[in-house]
């Protein structure tokens, strides 16, 4: 078995920072161009609600309700270049 050194750092982790690669492919895909169609829901833009409930499916989460657990979850956030925060 090897070896696994662990030491301290300022950086925050996360065990989702996959959802970087997801968040490349919303915007090659052209996600936001969905809002221009759809109108803003309570405040969110529907791009924003999309891209969200994506990230949580592909966490291996399939209710909208888990979003709570990611409200205050930057990474969450920053990777999937969502516009408003979720904390609305």
């Amino acid at each position: 078995m090897p070896n696994v050194k662990f030491r301290a750092c300022r950086r925050t982790l996360t065990s989702h920072a996959g959802l970087s690669i997801i968040g490349q492919c919303f915007e090659i895909a052209g996600v936001d161009s969905i809002d221009s169609r759809f109108p803003t829901t309570l405040g969110m833009r529907t791009s924003d609600v999309i891209k969200s409930y994506l990230g949580l499916l592909c966490l291996g989460m399939s209710d909208y309700d888990a979003i709570e657990n990611f409200r205050r979850d930057k990474p969450f956030q920053q990777l999937l270049t969502l516009q408003n925060d979720l904390t609305q």
